[in-house]
């Protein structure tokens, strides 16, 4: 029987009661361990998605900081080149600026000179030169410009009636390079002929006007006379143009001093 008469509980079912009283706090027991041992785990996963995120941060961090450290030397580096080129440039401007105001300088002082005198030594007196002056010899003067570009000064001007085109010329010359002053040709000095053989110092002869010398030729010793002196600035367009020749380079303008000896 389950139960005693006078209501007392027999041993089996005083166990069980034992068994009901004691399930309840190992039941709690179990889903405290249950409920640390998940704790735990929530722990590890929240550290672990932490870490990764921390790591996945830090390489993207990496990441845009290299990229923007190359950007930023790309940049540096885009201006360095550009200021580079800038004062490359600069330099460049100024150095043909300077070249340019030297060349000019050197043309008009060529040509003519405040500080020149109207008759240079080596034309003052009836002695012809013994060699042609290695630069033009400083004079001073007002020029006639023509409407070509030809210039001329009159540094003697001679006796008798004015030379024509057509009638044939008998001058001496030396002519030198516009921007440089360098002499390129004389006939005060001996020369080598065609043949490589030495020729003495002789005056030139041609008729005028004929095309069979340069056009600022032609041009600049018409109205001259017997025993005057001509300075010529010739412009490329007028001497030897794009082609050049011998000594002078393309598109040189050129100066020249002409003795007109006499003509026929």
């Amino acid at each position: 029987m389950p139960q005693t008469a006078n209501g007392q509980k027999t041993p089996e079912k005083a166990a069980r009661s034992e068994q009901r009283v004691y399930r309840p706090g190992q039941r709690q027991r179990e889903r405290m361990q249950r409920l640390a041992r998940r704790r735990k785990r929530q722990r590890i996963i929240g550290g672990t998605i932490a870490a990764i995120l921390v790591i996945t941060v830090g390489i993207i961090g990496t990441v845009w900081y290299q990229n923007y450290s190359a950007q930023v030397a790309a940049t540096n580096s885009a201006h360095a080149t550009g200021t580079a080129r800038v004062k490359d440039a600069h330099a460049t401007a100024t150095a043909n600026v300077i070249a340019t105001a030297t060349a000019t300088v050197v043309m008009r002082d060529c040509f003519v000179s405040p500080s020149g005198t109207a008759v240079p030594a080596i034309y003052d007196g009836t002695a012809t030169p013994t060699a042609g002056p290695s630069t033009a010899p400083a004079i001073t003067g007002t020029p006639v410009t023509l409407k070509d570009g030809l210039k001329y000064v009159d540094i003697k001007v001679g006796t008798g009636p004015a030379v024509t085109s057509g009638k044939t010329v008998n001058v001496n010359y030396t002519g030198w390079l516009a921007t440089t002053c360098k002499k390129f040709d004389s006939s005060y000095d001996s020369h080598t002929d065609q043949s490589g053989n030495s020729q003495p110092p002789q005056p030139f002869s041609f008729p005028l006007g004929q095309g069979q010398v340069i056009k600022g030729w032609d041009e600049g010793l018409v109205g001259m006379k017997a025993g005057g002196i001509r300075r010529l600035y010739i412009p490329p367009a007028l001497g030897y143009g794009a082609q050049g020749s011998g000594p002078i380079p393309a598109n040189t303008a050129l100066i020249f001093d002409v003795q007109l000896i006499s003509f026929k």
